[in-house]
């Protein structure tokens, strides 16, 4: 994702700090003990970020952010999976799939979602945080659900906000589609919280805790 750092960089806009209720006002654990099957019926297609020769982005301490997405994003379909959404995956292994390849699933398998996960880098290596993209009007709604409910699970990270992002599998995708930069591998605090198994977990419940209030606005 290394193309648009400097736009995401400068343009994002941060909201550290603001707690204000943009996707509804339920509780955490309302959507966990009440919905436990929300996504019955709806098929979501994850994209974890790059693969084989394309790498992204690298940690100081050799964090690939090919291998991370796809580790997260496996975290992901298992709870999307419990909440009895259907998952299709871009990519399940460590293979390189091209960019229209990816938004054609989504539209071949008329898909309810598709979710892109990345995780950024900068040049120096002080930028931190998590930020969440969309492209089309129609998906801001999407990316402020998702995003809220990741920071109520206490991921002890940045807030980046939410924000425009010009990236083909967003702009060219005929479905909703969000894309979310999880962490700055570039910065050593948060490539170690990004190798975590538990900021992995919570990063889900987060993510499927957002799918399931958008639907259920």
């Amino acid at each position: 994702m290394f193309l648009l750092i400097v736009f995401a960089a400068i343009h994002v806009f941060e909201f550290e700090g603001n707690n204000e209720k943009i996707c509804g006002e339920e509780s955490n654990k309302t959507i966990k003990a009440e919905k436990t099957l929300a996504l019955a019926g709806r098929r979501i297609v994850l994209d974890p970020g790059h693969g084989g020769n394309d790498i992204g982005a690298s940690g100081q301490n050799g964090t690939l952010e090919k291998q991370v997405t796809l580790e997260t994003a496996n975290k992901i379909k298992t709870t999307l999976e419990q909440a009895g959404a259907e998952v299709l995956m871009t990519r399940d292994d460590d293979e390189y799939v091209e960019l229209e390849e990816r938004g054609e699933l989504a539209a071949e398998n008329q898909a309810d979602l598709f979710v892109s996960i990345h995780y950024d880098a900068f040049e120096t290596n002080d930028v931190e945080g998590m930020t969440s993209y969309y492209y089309h009007n129609r998906d801001k709604k999407l990316a402020e659900c998702i995003h809220q409910y990741i920071f109520i699970e206490d991921i002890h990270a940045r807030n980046r906000g939410v924000s425009y992002g010009d990236y083909y599998v967003l702009r060219e995708n005929k479905v909703p589609a969000v894309l979310l930069e999880l962490g700055y591998i570039s910065n050593a605090e948060d490539e170690a919280r990004i190798n975590s198994a538990a900021f992995q977990e919570k990063v889900a419940t987060g993510i499927v805790d957002g799918i399931k209030a958008f639907f259920d606005r």
